[in-house]
């Protein structure tokens, strides 16, 4: 399999921008909400979800303009149903005006709108505490082995080996809320039993490319059926550039990686991940990059991933034996106590919301 065809890296405003060198790109954008659309306190009339740079918005929405942010606020506010709507302030006419999907973005306040009567929750954060290490045995190595299987090569650059099984969700997230993002983002009924070991979580990418979409710092950002785009959100120092082998130095001679594309190398399987999965993964990088403080302060807006041992980590990097790990049981159990009371933490947050409504 050949190289896939390299559109130019950084941002295109073809279209969509067509003045685009008369837009301030160092002004700010803005994505908010209103607190009736969520649960929160009366004395809090909305809340920030991102916020950064318009060039730096621009980067990443290219020809999609401001469908990018819609759908952007769609996954943070209600990927399921997509209900809402973009309103941008207006200063001039003192105004909320609708917000076309083909609009060029602007240094502006947007806001998210819902229909009257619709409470949501917004989608959790992944910090993703550590970076799990496969060993030859178990789930993860059984994972690795049908990921590699069905790939055989790299999404993005084609190459063979050596090659990583990327997870677009932790593991350590667990079963069950793997099948939570599975069954909100991609609209479809989960399989029986399925298992954040399940091939549909995993991808092959080159060891360099495995770092950074592991971290969050790349990301797939889908184009049409069987193709994305990969969007590089680490912030380049002035004199490198993130490449397709890794950061080096400008003049690079090596195709950009922000902007190139990547695609299953085997589409017609029934086993390759689907989009709705690389949905929620390019969520979380672009909340890495540019969630308010307003969004990461929330009570609870984290997934439970504490650094505990899993079944396939390597023995380099701790145990699961009860002797090096006396406190398993009570961290596993930790883990469980911490998910239910978050859930009976939620369902008290709304019921107390709506009683003042």
């Amino acid at each position: 399999m050949s190289l896939p065809p390299i559109p130019p890296s950084g941002p295109s405003m073809s279209g969509s921008y067509p003045n685009a060198t008369s837009l301030d790109l160092t002004g700010l954008l803005e994505l908010r909400i209103n607190s009736p659309s969520v649960p929160l306190s009366p004395s809090t009339p909305s809340i920030c979800l991102l916020k950064g740079p318009l060039g730096d918005f621009v980067r990443y929405s290219r020809q999609e303009a401001s469908k990018w942010l819609l759908d952007l606020a769609h996954d943070i506010c209600d990927p399921a149903d997509q209900r809402g709507s973009l309103v941008v302030w207006k200063e001039q006419r003192q105004q909320w005006r609708p917000v076309a999907t083909t609009e060029p973005l602007t240094a502006s306040i947007y806001r998210y709108e819902l229909p009257v009567g619709i409470t949501v929750g917004l989608s959790k954060i992944s910090r993703r505490v550590r970076k799990s290490v496969t060993t030859a045995t178990g789930y993860a190595s059984t994972m690795a082995d049908r990921v590699k299987g069905r790939d055989r090569e790299c999404w993005v650059t084609a190459i063979d080996d050596p090659l990583a099984n990327s997870h677009i969700c932790p593991k350590r997230m667990g079963d069950h809320v793997g099948r939570i993002i599975f069954r909100t983002f991609t609209s479809l009924p989960p399989p029986p039993n399925l298992s954040i070991y399940n091939e549909f979580f995993g991808l092959c990418l080159s060891k360099t490319l495995d770092a950074w979409f592991g971290k969050y710092e790349m990301g797939l950002r889908f184009v049409s059926p069987n193709n994305y785009e990969c969007h590089m959100f680490a912030i380049e120092p002035a004199n490198m550039e993130y490449t397709i082998v890794g950061r080096t130095r400008r003049p690079a001679t090596y195709p950009a990686i922000h902007g190139h594309y990547a695609r299953p190398p085997q589409p017609q399987l029934n086993n390759v991940p689907p989009p709705g999965l690389f949905r929620w993964h390019y969520l979380q990088c672009v909340l890495k990059r540019f969630a308010h403080d307003d969004y990461k302060d929330l009570e609870t807006i984290y997934f439970s991933e504490l650094p505990l041992r899993m079944k396939g980590d390597s023995d380099d990097d701790g145990t699961d034996s009860e002797l090096e790990w006396p406190s398993m049981a009570f961290d596993l159990g930790r883990v469980v106590k911490d998910s239910l009371e978050e859930r009976e933490e939620h369902h008290r947050a709304v019921a107390t919301w709506i009683s003042t409504v």
